[in-house]
């Protein structure tokens, strides 16, 4: 191989390198920006969802767990009604009780006929670093994992009473799959362009040398 060839074959080979690593980047890049961006989104719905909470009448349903009372009922119609309007896939609260340091769900915004709706006083089966975080007092947002579901991120708010205690746990989750795969795309429809692009570059150049010779 000529010392020519052998250097036009280097040139390739750094530009696919260099395209690899740009690829990837802007895939980090795209999945940061979903994360930030459905983030953003279900926070602001559990700050909503918070702000509506009536905090005396939430202290009774920890103890009572009555799924029959008035205010169950219109928790989760409030929770439904935010679900919906933010596209979320679900909200739900929880608490810790002290005694057994168990934790347990006292109402989420999932239908009543749908298979993984939570009833009151339902048992956490398994917590997080997440939760564990927000009742502790910590801020946690915008926390990303994959589950059977898909691509989900998810934002907590600790619910405090009147001695600024951290007494439940207000989670939601959105998922991110769809709004991270059309930013995949964006990506790689853009890289597409650019390597399409050099490609011409490079064919227009080499023609061109040609004519010159001639």
């Amino acid at each position: 191989m000529s010392p020519e060839k052998s250097k036009k074959y280097a040139i390739m080979i750094i530009a696919v390198f260099c395209l690899i690593i740009v690829t990837g980047i802007g895939n980090f890049r795209a999945q940061q920006l979903a994360v930030n961006l459905t983030g953003d989104r279900v926070t602001h719905a559990i700050d909503l969802a918070a702000a509506e909470l009536n905090l005396e009448k939430l202290q009774e349903l920890i103890q009572s767990h009555d799924e029959k009372g008035m205010y169950y009922e219109e928790l989760r119609s409030d929770l439904i009604r935010i679900k919906t309007d933010h596209e979320l896939e679900n909200i739900y609260i929880l608490y810790k009780d002290e005694s057994s340091k168990e934790k347990f769900y006292i109402a989420d915004a999932r239908q009543d006929d749908d298979p993984m709706h939570i009833m009151p006083g339902q048992l956490l089966e398994r917590s997080s670093s997440a939760i564990e975080n927000t009742l502790k007092g910590k801020v946690v947002h915008d926390v990303y994992y994959t589950t059977s579901l898909g691509e989900m991120v998810s934002s907590y708010q600790g619910i405090k009473d009147s001695n600024g205690k951290t007494i439940a746990v207000i989670a939601g989750d959105v998922q991110a799959g769809s709004f991270t795969q059309f930013l995949f795309l964006t990506r790689y429809v853009q890289m597409g362009i650019i390597a399409v692009s050099l490609i011409l570059i490079g064919c227009v150049s080499l023609i061109g040398k040609k004519r010159l010779k001639n």
